[in-house]
């Protein structure tokens, strides 16, 4: 087990029997998924943003919190105007040239 996730849910343990009176048993956290969800949801309703913090954390880091790409919208037509780049009015650098050196 991660270190950082240890003391992650220590804090989370300790917070969570401070502020809510819940009482928080490590091993089922670990063996018990549905446990675990109840308890950082739990957390997450706190108005402790360490606590809230701490829990989010703590998805992100078992890999709990799947985060997806949002789609692009998808159009009828590909030539239409809102799939355009805007276009910049500062100039584009040429790559071929060379720019750097002695000037005749």
């Amino acid at each position: 087990m991660d270190q950082a996730v240890l003391q992650l849910l220590a804090r989370i343990k300790i917070r969570l029997r401070h502020d809510k009176g819940i009482i928080l048993n490590t091993q089922r956290f670990f063996s018990d998924l549905a446990y675990a969800g109840q308890v950082l949801d739990a957390a997450e309703e706190s108005e402790d943003v360490e606590l809230v913090t701490a829990s989010l954390d703590i998805r992100n880091r078992l890999g709990w919190i799947s985060v997806q790409a949002p789609h692009a919208p998808i159009t009828s037509s590909p030539n239409s105007s809102a799939n355009k780049a805007p276009q910049s009015s500062a100039p584009k650098a040429e790559s071929g040239r060379y720019v750097f050196g002695a000037r005749s």
